[in-house]
């Protein structure tokens, strides 16, 4: 009896050890898996922050290449553009009663290039005889005409006889004494001859103070 007793108690005693051990290990465990869970978020996180500045300096790029594209006026005519508002501004400064100037002119569709034509006109003439022994006579006359180029840096280009500048359309100006009925009129015959607009086309306000 003592020895089966002993038996079953030792029994017992391993038992409850495999249990503690088992209950060990899965408390390692769940402390992996917590861990893990921890740390991979943080992981995913700063990747998707990384994809998100990418994504944006990907964004940012094409806006750069748009500069070199979206010029449409040539520069010889921007330069006569502010030409002429420089040389509007300083006349005006110079009458009787103006001070300081602003002045905004509107402009035609831009300047006009006259090319040079190489004319070539050819002539023919045909005789033809009918079966009755009369005879016909046909002219024809092929007129043609093909641009002059002319080579320049490296390149050709059309030879330009001459350049129309834009036409000044309206005029406005802001300055100073254009509160004074006689220094607006006087503004506004200048700028009315100068350029040959209408007085609907040209508009003078006095500056604010």
């Amino acid at each position: 009896m003592d020895k089966r007793k002993f038996s079953n108690n030792l029994k017992k005693i391993l038992g409850e050890k495999k249990l503690s051990n088992l209950i060990s290990i899965c408390l390692v465990l769940a402390f992996i898996f917590v861990t893990m869970n921890v740390l991979v978020p943080k992981n995913k996180y700063i990747s998707k922050s990384n994809d998100l500045t990418y994504k944006e300096d990907k964004k940012e790029s094409p806006k750069e290449n748009e500069v070199s594209t979206s010029t449409t006026i040539s520069g010889d005519q921007k330069t006569y553009e502010e030409n002429q508002k420089v040389e509007l501004k300083n006349i005006l400064k110079k009458m009787e009663g103006v001070g300081e100037v602003d002045v905004m002119i509107s402009f035609e569709s831009g300047e006009e290039k006259i090319p040079a034509y190489d004319t070539n006109a050819q002539v023919s003439t045909t005789e033809e005889t009918d079966t009755e022994g009369g005879k016909r006579t046909n002219n024809q006359k092929n007129d043609g005409a093909t641009v002059v180029m002319t080579s320049k840096d490296g390149g050709n280009e059309p030879f330009i006889l001459r350049t129309y500048k834009p036409k000044i359309t309206g005029a406005v100006v802001v300055a100073e004494g254009a509160e004074n009925s006689k220094t607006k009129y006087n503004i506004e015959q200048a700028i009315s001859k100068l350029y040959n607009l209408t007085l609907d086309k040209v508009n003078v306000y006095p500056m604010k103070k």
